[in-house]
């Protein structure tokens, strides 16, 4: 079987099965984040990083 006719057999066969797709509630993904271990009321900000920058002391 060559490379072209594989091509043809997998897309009819992905059109004969279409993939059905889960409902997902809004809500998903925050709870993902809790259960890892992150808190979206207390969110830790990186430190602002400075506009001007350092001469080094020598």
């Amino acid at each position: 079987m060559g490379r072209q006719a594989k091509l043809r057999k997998n897309r009819a066969a992905a059109e004969k099965s279409p993939k059905t797709q889960e409902q997902s509630d809004s809500t998903q993904f925050v709870r993902q984040l809790n259960r890892q271990g992150y808190n979206l009321q207390e969110i830790q900000h990186s430190p602002e990083i400075p506009d001007s920058k350092v001469d080094p002391q020598v």
